[in-house]
């Protein structure tokens, strides 16, 4: 059996030659400075007392070509090796022997917690790309390390932590040629790009916000995003903001069209965006805001609405001069007969043109609700929608020989603007019209549903017929402007803008389409929330 001393361990040698004083080996600088130093004065005591340990861990940190310390006992009393020695700055060899509480001073808020959490646990950790100052003002160095940290055991406990650094100088450099190239983008975007806390303050923007605003960096950053100058300027902008912060910091993206004052007076329409950016426990740390100016575009969009709704006006007037012209015909020719007819004759012939002149004023009455818009959304029935475009394209689906069928499982009222949903009814019941020349069937229908995506409950109108159907390349693109599949004859606006009013309702359009042999058609289907919020 051996004594149990430390002082009477004996050592092999291993790239380098033993001390006496148990056992450090003698291998450069920092081997004689750790035999030299006083630490009878420290928590460790003399060396000769050393556990054979804490001595076989010396000696691996000594023969390491790692930068690497170790943190001992309670007080994380400092030992480090020769490639650490580098990183310790002017104070050198000041550090050795000293509680880490005095030596990383400036770093002791972040890594101690880390150190004496793990000197409790006993779990490795990684102190990944942090700044590693061995003594105060070593925090200014260029040079940054990733630190692992494993605990050092004595007798089944956790005495200590044996850390190794990593130099991560060439990854600091590639990450700081990535942040150049992003700081870069940022400064030269055209779009107007921020970063604000999640409690909403700003911390930067790019030149583009800035010259929007007129303002300075300093002028701008440190307030609230909702105090901004473009946003406390525009009436209802600052609710906005707020509210968009709030869903934002919740997690979820927000998108949608904000109008803004310029300071000299100019109004223009942007895509705002503010996206949650998280960490890496998935807290969100930073929300990004995000605007592109859209003031041409919606101008492009206002006038092609103007446009197509005029065309539209033109297409209905065409339709009502022909529903209207057939039974003034038939009156005309009525009142002929009867003057030269017999007077029981000429009762009936009276009583038929009777008829017909009341159809004209059914149709008239129509056409007046039909362009009637109220300043607000209104209560309207399935009913009352269809049977205003029904009562108009009767003519034209009787010459036609389009069989009408009604299929009405609710009659309940929807909030909407019922000027423009007749005109997605009659966009629609015109197109069936055409895809059925020689005759066919039109199917329309009111049912109650839900949107699958909020489960809101609304009304749903289907148009059906069984005409040419829609050819598979062009299902994604009828709801683009100027997309049409009637040559000349059409401008691609009709759709487009029924898909604008859709919208509006925050309701949806959607289309199937076949054109199978003896199975061809096509449904639409109209979604209207039964308590809309359209404006």
């Amino acid at each position: 059996m051996r004594s149990p001393g430390p002082s009477n361990v004996a050592f092999h040698e291993v790239g380098g030659s033993l001390s006496g004083a148990a056992g450090i080996v003698e291998k450069g600088e920092m081997s004689g400075r750790i035999r030299s130093h006083s630490w009878a004065l420290t928590p460790l005591g003399p060396l000769d007392c050393w556990s054979p340990e804490l001595v076989a861990i010396t000696n691996l940190l000594l023969c390491s070509p790692l930068p690497a310390r170790l943190l001992y006992s309670r007080e994380l009393i400092l030992i480090y090796n020769d490639s650490y020695r580098s990183t310790s700055g002017e104070r050198h060899p000041e550090p050795l022997g000293k509680p880490a509480r005095e030596v990383f001073t400036e770093t002791w808020s972040i890594v101690g917690p880390l150190l004496e959490t793990a000197l409790d646990t006993g779990e490795p950790f990684v102190f990944d790309e942090g700044q590693v100052p061995v003594e105060p003002g070593a925090a200014v160095r260029e040079s940054k390390f990733r630190c692992t940290y494993s605990p050092m055991y004595e007798n089944g406990r956790v005495a200590g932590l044996v850390g190794f650094l990593h130099d991560t100088r060439g990854e600091a450099n590639t990450t700081r040629e990535l942040q150049a190239s992003l700081n870069a983008i940022y400064s030269t975007s055209l779009e107007y790009l921020g970063l604000i806390t999640p409690e909403g303050i700003v911390v930067d923007c790019n030149r583009a916000s800035l010259e929007f605003a007129g303002n300075t960096r300093s002028e701008m950053v440190g307030k609230h995003f909702s105090e901004v100058p473009w946003f406390s300027a525009t009436p209802g902008a600052p609710e906005f903001i707020r509210r968009a912060i709030g869903i934002a910091t919740g997690g979820e993206r927000f998108r949608s069209e904000l109008s803004l004052n310029r300071p000299n007076g100019e109004t223009l329409v942007f895509d705002f965006s503010l996206t949650p950016v998280r960490d890496a426990l998935g807290k969100v740390a930073f929300l990004v805001p995000e605007g592109r100016d859209i003031t041409e575009e919606k101008r492009t969009e206002s006038a092609l609405l103007k446009s197509e709704k005029l065309a539209a006006v033109g297409r209905l007037a065409s339709s009502i001069a022909h529903e209207i012209n057939n039974p003034l015909e038939s009156v005309m020719n009525l009142i002929y007969l009867a003057r030269n007819a017999a007077p029981e004759d000429a009762h009936r012939y009276l009583d038929l043109a009777d008829q017909e002149i009341r159809r004209v004023s059914i149709i008239a009455n129509q056409t007046l609700r039909f362009h009637k818009q109220a300043s607000k959304p209104q209560k309207a029935s399935p009913t009352d929608l269809f049977s205003t475009v029904m009562s108009i394209y009767e003519g034209r689906l009787r010459n036609a020989h389009v069989r009408v069928e009604k299929r009405f499982r609710t009659d309940q009222s929807v909030v909407c603007f019922q000027g423009d949903v007749r005109q997605v009814l009659n966009n629609l019941v015109a197109n069936a019209l055409e895809a059925m020349p020689l005759g066919g069937r039109l199917l329309i229908r009111s049912r109650e549903g839900r949107t699958w995506k909020t489960g809101k409950r609304g009304l749903v109108l289907t148009i059906a017929d069984n005409g040419a159907g829609i050819p598979d390349s062009a299902k994604k693109k009828i709801f683009d402007a100027f997309f049409t599949t009637k040559g000349t004859a059409g401008n691609g606006l009709g759709l487009w803008v029924c898909q604008e009013i859709v919208q509006r309702h925050r309701g949806a359009l959607r289309v199937r389409s076949t054109q199978r042999p003896r199975r061809t058609g096509t449904v639409f289907t109209f979604f209207l929330p039964f308590e809309s919020d359209c404006s």
